[in-house]
């Protein structure tokens, strides 16, 4: 009997210890990946490759929408929202914000057209991946942003209903003059492109900025020669690197590539495929704030 109680501990003892290594090798392999996420963190370099400015641009003569918009952004830059909003932790842009209340304009409905006093809508095209402009919230699964806010803002100062309208970037002229969406509300680059549309004013000042991992050990824009490069398709800083300023930096480069959205060249960045993204400041500061790129 003793030695069948001596076997019987011995086999639960060998049970035990087995246990204990199955977890011991299995948990380290699961830190070790949550490390490697968590470890990823970026350097902005300090010198931009171009400036612009932001601006809402409208199909080519619709003056009366612009100018109803534009009254609005006055009004809440005038009384404090837009400040307010530019102002939480994931944007972080009151610092770039450039309207002067010297040039606010006030809007009239009473003696607006009877289609815009029959307006019930804005339909706002974005890049759903342009954060802090304009981005789908993983925590809440809805369409938010510095620009789709202030767009809401200004839909309650008229009564309209906010329209958020995800749009293709390389499609945005096509969806403006179908009339699919009212206007371009998302980080729009005006600079360039000042005949193209109608612009409101501009409201915020922008840079091109590269944005590197801070494992690189890529401090300035010379340290980028030979490197692999991206940035958004369609984008200013795609435009700045292939026709504007910043050419013959482009020119030392070991490739350029594009990508649909900055998420995905962020994402390219994480794992090593890009050395740098030629990326709006914004945007950069979104990273450099924790936001992640999923």
């Amino acid at each position: 009997m003793k030695k069948y109680f001596a076997l019987l501990l011995a086999l639960c003892m060998i049970f035990v210890l087995c246990a204990c290594g199955a977890a011991e090798t299995t948990a380290p392999a699961e830190d070790s990946a949550d490390t490697a996420a968590a470890d990823v963190s970026y350097v902005m370099l300090d010198e931009p490759i171009s400036t612009e400015q932001y601006g809402i641009g409208f199909k080519k003569g619709n003056e009366e929408l612009r100018d109803a918009v534009l009254a609005g952004v006055y009004q809440l830059f005038k009384d404090g929202t837009m400040e307010e909003i530019a102002a939480k932790p994931d944007y972080d842009l009151v610092d770039m914000i450039c309207l002067d209340e010297a040039d606010a304009i006030e809007f009239d409905m009473d003696s607006a057209s009877p289609e815009m006093k029959a307006r019930a809508t804005l339909i706002v095209g974005f890049d759903a991946e342009y954060p802090p402009y304009g981005y789908k919230d993983e925590k809440t699964g809805e369409y938010t942003g510095f620009d789709l806010e202030m767009a809401e803002a200004v839909c309650e100062i008229y009564g309209w209903e906010l329209k958020k309208q995800p749009i293709d970037w390389d499609s945005k002229d096509m969806e403006l003059e179908s009339g699919s969406i009212d206007c371009i509300w998302n980080g729009f680059t005006m600079t360039g492109r000042e005949e193209n549309y109608t612009w409101s004013d501009a409201y915020i000042d922008n840079s091109i900025v590269m944005l590197t991992r801070s494992d690189t050990g890529i401090e300035t824009l010379a340290d980028l020669k030979g490197k692999n490069v991206v940035t958004q398709a369609g984008s200013s800083a795609l435009t700045a690197l292939t026709e504007g300023d910043a050419t013959d930096l482009a020119d030392t480069f070991a490739s350029l590539e594009q990508t649909p959205d900055y998420n995905s060249a962020v994402l390219g960045l994480d794992s090593g495929l890009y050395d740098a993204v030629a990326i709006d400041i914004g945007v950069a500061q979104y990273y450099l704030n924790g936001g992640k790129a999923e």
